[in-house]
């Protein structure tokens, strides 16, 4: 996984016998205290990975490349890589039996690296740009919720299947937006940017952070469907 879909597995596994994941709790799916103290405990074996589930470690994601060209904006990441998930902070999970939803919240320290490409404008300053990005933030806050059904696996067995999902983010604490090698070094030319960095990050992490974070979730998404197809209802819900 990566790291909403390593919360959402700790909750599956919270409501099942305790045989996959000894050091998950078992809870009731309407004991929210529950789910969220055991939710939490398993974040360090969650940042280490559970290769026995197929969940690779999940506090060092890496991002080939995105695209994130709006408008008059061309913005390209290259090799991001995204850490402090296993310092996460479970505020709330819950689920709508009757809706077949699942809802998490949580909040996390996060830091990603790598390399940028830029060439257009941040909020209507012309900039260009082409070498290493730094986004770091203590708290950045992020709501899921998923929708599921229950179908018949291969093995024969009730499994789980999203549907779809929706998902925001809020900023708790200040975004540090760093961004090397603008307009190839010109400090004159670099210093407007450089002032909107400072000054009006939380109006650009939408041009910046927001495409990184929806690979993110997409990420996360992909794993929970692989991770359900291998974990039956059985396991996962106390009828």
């Amino acid at each position: 996984m990566h790291y909403l879909s390593f919360v959402f597995l700790t909750y599956l596994l919270s409501e099942s016998s305790g045989t996959i994941a000894p050091f998950i709790k078992p809870c009731k799916s309407d004991d929210t205290e529950c789910l969220i103290a055991s939710t939490q405990n398993a974040i360090p074996y969650l940042g280490k990975g559970i290769p026995e589930l197929g969940v690779p470690p999940g506090d060092s994601l890496t991002f080939k490349e995105i695209n994130a060209d709006q408008g008059e904006l061309k913005l390209t990441f290259r090799d991001l890589k995204l850490v402090g998930t296993s310092k996460c902070h479970v505020i709330n999970v819950k689920r709508d039996v009757e809706k077949s939803t699942i809802s998490i919240e949580i909040d996390c320290p996060l830091l990603i690296t790598g390399l940028y490409k830029l060439d257009g404008k941040l909020l209507f300053i012309p900039a260009q740009g082409d070498g290493n990005i730094e986004l770091m933030t203590d708290k950045a806050k992020i709501f899921a919720t998923f929708k599921y059904k229950t179908i018949n696996g291969n093995d024969g067995q009730k499994h789980w299947k999203i549907t779809g999902y929706d998902y925001s983010y809020d900023l708790v604490e200040r975004v540090y937006i760093k961004l090397d090698n603008l307009f190839n070094g010109d400090e004159a030319r670099a210093k407007p940017i450089l002032d909107i960095l400072n000054n009006s990050w939380k109006e650009l992490i939408g041009e910046i952070g927001g495409p990184i974070i929806k690979e993110l979730i997409a990420k996360a998404v992909d794993s929970i469907k692989k991770l359900l197809i291998v974990v039956p209802t059985s396991e996962l819900e106390i009828s």
